[in-house]
């Protein structure tokens, strides 16, 4: 007699050729918890439901394996002025390491969902130590990044601090990425810089597709997205450049990425957040929460000098973030 076993998946499959790159965006909705029936996974999504700071793509692949990913690093503060006298500021240490919690949770959600197996804290020191200290050259979504962050600071944050409407400003401010989305794909075009060398290249391919329904010819056109070389530049050797106008080179490779995942997948959020704010059944997280928790915070604007700018800037190894406590907490919790 003869048995035929299913091989056992033990870990994501990834390519060596993949950057990973990924950021977060600011989410104006909770988790929705009714999607996770498990009680394991739908109390790790309870913990975090509050938690705007959502990782985008959702690289929970590279963080079960240990392997590196970029971060998408904004090249200057990311602030905006809510009125005369006051600046929102977001601050790079806390917005990261409550971004990162999400992505944990969600690391160890889907790999005890698909592969029956938790996070190793091996695995994800290994994954955080090879990824704080590398830079990808992504300058398109350095400033789109950016300024959907600005664009929270600006409607949100404004709105709140003021006390006005929150559902207008949430409107405007899904409205407003959206908008940037849908701009960048129909423009179908990306800057690269490869050995300080920039090109423009296409996101995506469109083809026609002939199918044949009920005897009758029709066709359709799909998009194939593109993948696009990007730069990547290693600084565990020695300490991060203060700007990209000083950066050192010593180690770089040219990796592959998918630009039209982030608008595509970021452009869909949207959309079903506009549809939720149209029919009024969910409730608006309160940007308060983040200013308690100083991921976002508020200056009077004439302290916002060249101490502070250093302070709040992207370009560092964030060596105080320790996701193997954020795993370790997360496993107490349970427990207890």
């Amino acid at each position: 007699m003869i048995y035929l076993f299913k091989k056992t998946q033990y870990k994501f499959k990834t390519y060596k050729s993949d950057a990973a790159p990924f950021f977060f965006y600011i989410e104006i909705f909770p988790f929705d918890t009714s999607l996770y029936l498990n009680p394991y996974t739908s109390y790790l999504i309870k913990t975090i439901e509050r938690n705007p700071i959502v990782p985008i793509p959702m690289r929970v692949d590279r963080v079960f394996n240990g392997e590196s990913s970029v971060i998408i690093r904004p090249r200057e503060v990311v602030s905006f002025q809510i009125s005369e006298e006051q600046l929102a500021v977001i601050n790079p240490f806390h917005f990261l390491r409550c971004g990162i919690k999400n992505l944990i949770y969600f690391s160890e959600i889907r790999s005890s969902e698909q592969l029956f197996k938790h996070l190793s804290s091996k695995k994800l020191i290994s994954w955080w130590e090879a990824t704080r200290f590398l830079y990808g050259n992504l300058y398109r979504l350095e400033e789109d990044f950016s300024a959907f962050l600005k664009a929270y600071l600006h409607t949100m944050v404004k709105n709140y601090v003021e006390g006005e409407d929150l559902v207008s400003a949430a409107i405007q401010y899904c409205g407003i990425i959206e908008e940037v989305c849908k701009k960048r794909m129909q423009q179908n075009r990306i800057l690269t810089e490869i050995d300080q060398e920039q090109s423009t290249v296409k996101m995506y391919k469109k083809k026609d597709f002939t199918t044949y329904k009920k005897l009758k010819k029709a066709t359709e056109i799909q998009y194939h997205p593109e993948l696009i070389d990007i730069e990547v530049i290693n600084y565990s050797s020695n300490n991060w450049p203060k700007d990209t106008t000083t950066m050192n080179i010593l180690e770089s490779s040219v990796k592959k990425y998918i630009p039209l995942l982030f608008y595509d997948d970021l452009q869909e959020c949207m959309l079903l957040n506009l549809k939720f704010l149209e029919e009024n059944e969910k409730k608006i997280l309160n940007p308060s929460t983040l200013i308690k928790k100083n991921i976002i915070t508020i200056i009077d604007s004439k302290n916002y000098d060249d101490d502070f700018k250093n302070k709040y800037k992207w370009w560092n190894a964030f060596d105080s973030i320790k996701p193997d406590l954020v795993l370790k907490e997360m496993l107490q919790s349970f427990i207890k």
